[in-house]
């Protein structure tokens, strides 16, 4: 029996609340992908629940998780599966780095980097740094599943079309059945 850490990241209730206002593209430089996935995040705007163990943490698909699309988070994910460290960045709502570097083909180290300040009105600098492992087929099967999820809510939306997130999702299918990946 192993004793790794369990790793989630799920959807939650939508968000009814929308704290900026809506992204546009006035100077004509986004792509419909582009400016469709900006606005599915917008107005679909919920809390991204992530556990790594005991650790909980909310962060909202717009713009914590659209930045995440944007920095090609499928190639990720992929790069992942094949034995490669990456970063996952949260830098808006949580100030927090995932550094996930597989060690075996069944084993991934996780370091939860979290940086910032105390409160809005204290400077001082907060900094904490764990350490887990966790199960390599859980962890891309999560974040496999959780970015598939998001594309074909915002093709069913009409916010991408089927060829884009075709395109888009195009990574993932170079990732091995998760029976293979062990």
């Amino acid at each position: 029996m192993n004793n790794y850490i369990n790793f989630t990241i799920q959807l939650e209730k939508p968000n009814c609340e929308q704290y900026a206002d809506a992204p546009d593209d006035s100077l004509g430089e986004l792509s419909h992908f582009e400016l469709g996935l900006k606005l599915f995040c917008f107005e679909c705007d919920r809390p991204v629940s992530i556990e790594i163990g005991e650790e909980k943490l909310k962060v909202f698909l717009d713009p914590d998780i659209c930045m995440l699309l944007e920095d090609e988070l499928p190639k990720k994910i992929s790069e992942l599966s094949q034995g490669k460290p990456i970063k996952i960045e949260f830098v808006e709502s949580v100030c927090l780095t995932l550094e996930l570097q597989p060690l075996t083909n069944d084993k991934i180290s996780c370091n939860f980097k979290e940086f910032g300040y105390l409160s809005p009105n204290q400077f001082t600098l907060k900094s904490r740094n764990q350490h887990f492992e966790l199960n390599k087929t859980q962890v891309i099967t999560e974040l496999k599943g959780f970015v598939e999820q998001l594309m074909e809510m915002a093709l069913n939306g009409g916010y991408i079309t089927r060829e884009e997130k075709q395109e888009f999702l195009m990574p993932l299918g170079e990732i091995a059945p998760a029976s293979a990946i062990c």
